[in-house]
């Protein structure tokens, strides 16, 4: 659980209370995506609310993304947004151009 891989893996901790469960989930160097799995719309606003992923999914693993959905990783997972118009915008280099030229005077 401490290491960030990138696969189809699920590590499962029991808990007796939900806060443990955030708790436990929020205490990762990493915070990139989670999903959480319930038919308690409390519970999966509270998850939203209290969990410190950047995408929250709700019935569905966290392998889910579509090409136009932005994505983002917090603290060790990443820097920035990406996603189709966030990664056009950080792959352009804005220049300056200065001119001294008696052509313009």
């Amino acid at each position: 659980m401490q290491k960030e891989i990138f696969g189809p893996v699920v590590c499962v901790y029991p808990y007796d209370e939900l806060s443990q469960a955030v708790e436990i989930a929020n205490a990762l160097p990493y915070a990139f995506q989670a999903a959480v799995f319930t038919r308690s719309l409390d519970t999966a606003m509270s998850c939203y609310c209290l969990l410190d992923g950047t995408a929250i999914m709700v019935n569905e693993n966290s392998l889910f993304r579509i090409d136009a959905m932005p994505f983002a990783g917090v603290r060790q997972s990443g820097l920035g947004v990406g996603g189709i118009p966030h990664t056009m915008r950080d792959m352009q280099t804005e220049k300056m151009m200065v001119w001294r030229s008696d052509a313009l005077a």
